[in-house]
């Protein structure tokens, strides 16, 4: 275990250096880490560098006893640290959900997908989270506004651990306001594109390269862990309340599909209920009892319209 704990060591070393090297990779790292960003940054980190594919990951246990899911014979575990300091030197395995397949006590796994109908709801949901938001024109609006409250109020709280880590990175020789303006600017940026990538939002619309060419300062692991931690933990915030709107959204959806269907199957059933009624008008013969003259015949024909003969005449009539 020790041989395989320094070997992720050394993965995470070099992709800690990896994802800042330019703006393209760590716009990858956000794409990846969007998609489990209820796992620590640190964990994000590693999974992008063994499954930068993984949806939905979890370990073996809890796939099998929350979800009634088992891992496929021959799947890899995604190994992470298994705490965030890193002090006991052990790893946890993960699994994505593509490594996993349904028994029959299955239960279903909560993704969520954003639709365009829920727009009006999610953007209410970040500004009851986040704040007043200037532009609703749109999501990808909203999202950034979003974001750029959120680094307002909670990057104090990282600001002072990134001023006392700046010696040695392309950040040591800034003062401490140039260091704090460029460190909201990537933090509020990677926290929208990290939110709108998760949205199925098209970030190339909103965000070009040169709008992350300051992540490169950021080039020590105490550096980068000040960024990384930030954007993770601001962006789970806001991923975190939009995926109970979208899921509650969900469920609303189901009952009142639910209920049309009932509703359906009662008109359905009572329109049988009357057809059956009506077949007790039917005589034995299968037809309807006549009310009005009986039309026998093609127009033209003597048998045009008989009504009320004898059966003597009928007879006569037939012999004709």
């Amino acid at each position: 275990m020790a041989r395989k704990y320094d070997l992720i060591s050394e993965l995470y070393n070099r992709t800690c250096k990896t994802v800042v090297s330019n703006p393209q990779s760590w716009q990858a790292f956000l794409q990846s880490a969007c998609r489990n960003y209820k796992l620590r940054y640190d964990e994000q980190l590693l999974v992008f560098a063994q499954r930068p594919d993984a949806t939905a990951v979890l370990e073996i246990e809890r796939w099998n006893r929350s979800f009634g899911r088992w891992v496929n014979r021959g799947a890899r575990g995604i190994a992470v640290f298994a705490d965030e300091n890193r002090e006991r030197q052990r790893l946890t395995h993960y699994f994505d959900i593509s490594d996993t397949h349904e028994s029959r006590y299955s239960r279903p796994v909560p993704l969520w997908n954003m639709r365009q109908e829920y727009e009006a709801d999610v953007i209410e949901t970040l500004e009851s989270t986040f704040g007043e938001i200037d532009n609703k024109s749109n999501l990808a609006e909203a999202v950034i506004c979003a974001a750029k409250n959120a680094a307002e109020d909670n990057l104090p709280d990282y600001i002072r651990d990134l001023l006392y880590s700046v010696n040695d990175s392309f950040l040591e020789g800034l003062d401490e306001d140039s260091i704090t303006s460029l460190y909201r600017v990537v933090v509020t940026n990677s926290v929208a594109y990290m939110m709108m990538s998760r949205l199925g939002i098209d970030t190339e619309s909103y965000f070009e390269d040169d709008d992350f060419r300051d992540v490169t300062n950021f080039n020590t692991q105490e550096t980068l862990n000040a960024l990384g931690f930030a954007t993770s933990d601001i962006a789970e915030m806001g991923l975190s309340e939009i995926a109970k709107t979208v899921m509650a959204l969900d469920r609303q959806n189901r009952i009142i599909a639910g209920q049309n269907r009932n509703e359906y199957n009662g008109v359905e059933n009572k329109t049988e209920r009357s057809f059956s009624d009506e077949r007790t008008d039917l005589h034995d013969g299968g037809r309807l009892q006549p009310a009005e003259p009986e039309i026998a015949g093609a127009a033209g024909s003597e048998w045009t319209i008989v009504n009320n003969l004898d059966t003597k005449r009928r007879k006569e009539l037939r012999r004709k």
